[in-house]
């Protein structure tokens, strides 16, 4: 049966989430929903964007939205061309493109991470990179607040969210948390899927969390990028 995945702050770990789209042994009757920060902190944000672009290329459906690191990126960018300042943007996602400079860094690159959409809604769900700011009348039109927003969960507006779960990332919990959330969906109508894939030093962190959204299943592939 096809499926719909939802995953969510890669962070540069491209060998993880190749182990992951393994895991899920991904097919092209699947869906893919990329909800932010492909880039910055691990060691292949080049990587990770080359893969979901192969992927793309080849006829897999991938959909990919906008992080709060892909909008620091093209603030850094933009800045730069500006100021000519040769310090903006983060050492490992130079280093992965062999940039000195974020100005070395391919425009295509930049282009499509300046493009991304900010959210998407199925059947079922809403898509985010960070949440949803309950306080303005239209919960999709805080532009910022969709990427960079937190502590939000107290704000939820049940009769506007209707039947809907609302998955995010951005936040990163504990690989329990996670779980505990997921068994709570009665009570709170969200699900956070950053586990801190990352932060592979970690004892609570440390893992790519994807979520079926088909099955309600929850799969976590540990970090691999060091081993």
């Amino acid at each position: 049966m096809a499926r719909a995945i939802a995953l969510s702050d890669i962070h540069g770990c491209n060998r993880t989430l190749l182990a992951m789209l393994d895991l899920l042994a991904v097919s092209k009757a699947d869906t893919l929903y990329f909800l932010g920060d492909y880039v910055d902190r691990g060691p292949d944000s080049k990587g990770v964007i080359d893969t979901i672009w192969r992927m793309q290329s080849e006829g897999y459906q991938v959909h990919c939205l906008m992080g709060n690191h892909e909008a620091m990126t093209v603030k850094d960018y933009d800045e730069a061309r500006l100021t000519g300042r040769a310090d903006l943007g983060d050492a490992h996602l130079l280093s992965s493109f062999f940039a000195r400079s974020i100005l070395e860094v391919p425009v295509e690159y930049l282009n499509w991470m300046r493009n991304l959409p900010r959210f998407a809604e199925i059947p079922g769900y809403i898509l985010v990179h960070a949440g949803l700011n309950f306080n303005e009348q239209d919960p999709f039109s805080n532009q910022d607040s969709l990427i960079w927003i937190r502590d939000w969960y107290n704000d939820l507006n049940r009769e506007w969210l209707e039947d809907r779960l609302i998955v995010h990332g951005h936040t990163p919990i504990s690989v329990e948390a996670v779980k505990t959330m997921f068994k709570r969906h009665a009570e709170l109508p969200v699900q956070d899927i950053d586990s801190g894939a990352v932060f592979y030093t970690s004892n609570i962190y440390g893992k790519l969390c994807a979520f079926d959204l088909t099955n309600r299943a929850l799969v976590f592939q540990p970090n691999v990028e060091y081993l």
